[in-house]
């Protein structure tokens, strides 16, 4: 299987064969990133902004999957993209999928989001989109991590 990911560095990487998901992400779980419309998903620690000296946030990572659709919030650990196909749960299979070739979009959306951090404006893009992604990165940079709320439950 192909995928890709980015690291907490900023770093995108492609590897083939299995992802080992408790190396990668970590193994508390992993949760899935929606990324409306695309046959790519991403994939993130499912508690990685709880442990930042384990998992650092992610600035790079959640620029790019809110480039590509996600809903804009920190994330903390490596992204790890992944196809995705929907269609497949219905008929009972995995919707895992080798991330589909070429992934030219990824590295074109990744080498944007870093041009972008550094004060520039990609090419192809406006210089409200590098004013925004500058805008999800200090978000994601100082947004507070999230709490669990804990209530009690009444029994009838």
């Amino acid at each position: 299987m192909r995928y890709a990911i980015v690291s907490a560095d900023g770093e995108l990487t492609h590897h083939d064969g299995n992802v080992d998901w408790n190396e990668v992400i970590g193994p508390e779980g992993k949760v899935r990133v929606s990324l409306p419309g695309l046959a790519v998903t991403g994939w993130v620690n499912d508690v990685g902004l709880l442990r930042p000296r384990r998992y650092p946030r992610n600035i790079v990572g959640s620029c790019v999957v809110a480039a590509l659709g996600a809903n804009v919030q920190p994330y903390a650990g490596p992204v790890v993209f992944t196809g995705w196909n929907p269609a497949n749960t219905p008929r009972g299979l995995l919707e895992i999928e080798s991330l589909p070739q070429p992934v030219e979009t990824l590295d074109t959306v990744h080498g944007d989001v870093l041009k972008a951090l550094a004060g520039q404006t990609p090419r192809d893009m406006s210089l409200s989109w590098a004013e925004q992604i500058r805008e999800i990165a200090e978000h994601a940079r100082t947004a507070p991590t999230p709490g669990i709320t804990i209530r009690p439950v009444r029994l009838a």
